[in-house]
């Protein structure tokens, strides 16, 4: 048999009815989820696979249905006033002093990876434009940045302490050794 949503109607209504509205309380809602569900039907009856398993595919549609119906309709709380959090001062202090101690670790690079570093962090160029800019190729340049990355993070492991939070971000930093800077002194 070649289903079509009116063969289906004529087959299904009573027991679709009664499905939808065991599970939804509100009649009105119930009726508007069915017409949704015939909706559906319409739509979609062109595409059934297996005409002998047209039930399973009526009902599957009418859940479907029934939980975008509470999807779409759950109630929502209320939520109060947020708090606000201010920025952790010893964090932001532990920042800044790391900042002061990795520009002294770049400009103690080799000057090819100083200036790849500094050209593509701290002005802003792409590793393309830094191609561009050196005469190299860009997986060379890319390499160059790489490379410098790999070189500054090594000499700040081996001479600074820092620990960071999930996000990335810095909470403390003190000096392993003399070979940190102070900005503050």
């Amino acid at each position: 048999m070649t289903w079509t949503a009116e063969s289906v109607w004529a087959a299904f209504d009573d027991g679709l009815r009664g499905f939808v509205r065991s599970r939804v309380r509100d009649r009105y809602a119930a009726d508007d989820i069915l017409q949704e569900v015939y909706l559906r039907i319409h739509t979609n009856i062109g595409g059934l696979r297996d005409e002998e398993r047209v039930q399973a595919w009526v009902f599957q549609v009418a859940r479907n249905a029934i939980a975008d119906h509470f999807r779409r309709y759950r109630p929502t709380a209320v939520l109060g006033d947020v708090p606000f959090e201010a920025e952790d001062s010893a964090a932001e202090q532990a920042a800044q002093a790391l900042a002061c101690s990795v520009r002294q670790f770049v400009d103690a690079l080799s000057p090819n990876y100083r200036d790849a570093l500094v050209l593509t962090e701290y002005e802003g160029l792409t590793q393309v434009q830094l191609a561009d800019r050196l005469g190299i190729s860009v997986s060379g340049a890319k390499s160059r940045v790489q490379r410098a990355r790999d070189q500054l993070k090594a000499a700040l492991l081996a001479c600074c302490h820092v620990q960071l939070d999930r996000r990335g971000g810095v909470i403390s930093y003190r000096p392993k050794s003399a070979c940190c800077v102070d900005c503050d002194g």
